[in-house]
């Protein structure tokens, strides 16, 4: 009987490990030279909120105009999986937000790899503790799906991504403050239900060849109320730390020259318009913070660059 009862165990203990989902992602599969298509972020969602039952929540928070769900996993270690629980519990609330434009899709594999090590104990250890982080892979999915290879050619890698614009052709990243896109709409009303003190939007530099590998700029920083800019110029600062610490050599500001063409005009540093999202959060009081990985640097070194200032930006809200 004890034989019996003990390979019943090794028998349902195999079969559970053959049923868990691997949570890794084609770009890590393909060692970071393809990255995958939206049906992968709608299996991963639900996979994480399977393997996660009581850390991870798989929710639509809209669909696109050819009917796609937009999703996102809200992930906690405390128990807060819903906008009033977080509130109960006073918790700040991270919302990390990749592919706006969907060509630029370093923030979807770089926050599925850092919400995995983070779930599994291997980075930022204690960071989901003291906070929700609502992550939402693919922003402009319709433009995810218009898949190909030339779609950002000054971009290195991966062999083929998204489009820039949804399928109505709006830039969503011009769109915060007057909400026109079916997408931005919803955006907003996950905005509005969550209320993040600090939202990440992840991109990759369109133009000039720099040294620089990442550019993580924040709004209240330079504008807004003046605490609100002394932490939020210590929360970049903290995260540019981090980053340097790990072997990136980041900027604090997006590297744009005065004089489009022109490296001898020097860089402008300022406060962007409410049309996007540096902008628009600034006048909400709540802050947001603009990734900029390099365009130059391949595609592995970019999504881990991107992966470590997710986590560096958790673990110093944490």
């Amino acid at each position: 009987m004890f034989k019996l009862t003990t390979l019943l165990a090794a028998s349902l203990l195999a079969t559970s490990a053959l049923a868990a989902p691997p949570l890794t992602t084609v770009a890590e599969r393909s060692g970071f030279l393809k990255t995958g298509r939206y049906d992968e972020v709608q299996a991963l969602c639900r996979d994480f909120a399977r393997a996660y039952p009581r850390q991870v929540r798989c929710e639509e928070f809209g669909r696109t105009p050819q009917g796609r769900p937009m999703l996102s996993l809200v992930v906690s270690d405390t128990g807060a999986l819903t906008p009033a629980e977080a509130r109960r519990k006073k918790l700040p609330v991270v919302l990390v937000q990749g592919g706006i434009h969907a060509g630029e899709i370093d923030g979807k594999d770089a926050g599925f790899w850092a919400l995995r090590d983070m779930l599994e104990g291997r980075a930022a250890p204690g960071a989901l503790k003291g906070q929700v982080l609502v992550f939402v892979p693919v922003f402009n999915v319709d433009g995810h799906e218009r898949f190909g290879a030339w779609n950002r050619p000054n971009q290195r890698g991966p062999e083929q991504m998204g489009w820039r614009t949804t399928a109505q052709n709006y830039n969503l990243n011009r769109d915060y403050a007057k909400a026109e896109s079916p997408e931005m709409q919803a955006m907003l009303g996950l905005v509005k239900r969550w209320d993040p003190l600090v939202m990440m939007d992840l991109h990759v530099t369109d133009g000039a060849k720099f040294e620089h590998d990442v550019a993580v700029q924040i709004e209240p920083g330079h504008a807004g109320d003046a605490a609100l800019r002394e932490a939020g110029r210590a929360l970049r600062d903290g995260v540019i730390a981090q980053l340097t610490k790990q072997g990136s050599l980041p900027l604090p500001y997006y590297p744009s020259f005065n004089v489009d063409d022109d490296p001898a005009s020097g860089f402008n540093d300022g406060v962007s318009a409410p049309r996007f999202s540096t902008g628009y959060f600034l006048l909400r009081n709540r802050y947001a913070i603009l990734v900029e990985t390099h365009s130059w640097k391949d595609y592995p070194t970019r999504v881990r660059v991107t992966r470590n200032t997710v986590l560096a930006t958790l673990e110093q809200v944490g």
